[in-house]
């Protein structure tokens, strides 16, 4: 059986959330928007049309400039434990940010933004197109991630 928008739609939910469960504390969270479509066959290929799907977490935790390479360290660190490659590393003091592809294709990223603000990502690779209902179902509709607003001891100490 192949792999469908729908399946594909699962499998960016559990990485966000085996992602997520790796960091303690916990981060304040809430989803963002949910992305699908299709990519268009390369130039002089006579290819399938793929579809994907793209899923993702806002962080609603301050996460103080100290704290934002630890965090990305501690995903970094569970990424490379799970097996999976590290596409990208940024170590900007400010906005810091790692990303990294599984062994299935899927791709992920954990960045900031210059308000402070944090998403963490989950893309799949192209897959058939699913006929077995809506998938953006529970979609959010908005442009911008909020700017976070939760206060953590840990993650929003400035030392």
């Amino acid at each position: 059986m192949a792999v469908d928008q729908l399946d594909a739609a699962e499998r960016c939910e559990m990485l966000l959330q085996d992602t997520l469960d790796a960091v303690r504390p916990a981060p304040a969270w809430q989803g963002a928007p949910a992305r699908a479509g299709a990519r268009l066959p390369l130039p002089g290929r006579e290819s399938d049309l793929l579809w994907y799907v793209t899923r993702g977490r806002d962080l609603l935790t301050v996460v103080s400039l100290p704290r934002r390479a630890v965090l990305v360290d501690v995903v970094e660190r569970h990424w490379r434990r799970r097996g999976w490659m590290i596409t990208s590393l940024n170590a900007d003091r400010d906005r810091p940010g790692v990303a990294a592809t599984t062994p299935d294709g899927y791709r992920l990223a954990l960045s900031f933004g210059e308000s402070g603000e944090a998403g963490l990502t989950a893309g799949s690779p192209g897959v058939a197109r699913s006929e077995r209902g809506p998938v953006l179902s529970g979609s959010v509709d908005r442009c911008a991630p909020p700017l976070p607003y939760v206060c953590c001891p840990y993650w929003s100490a400035l030392a």
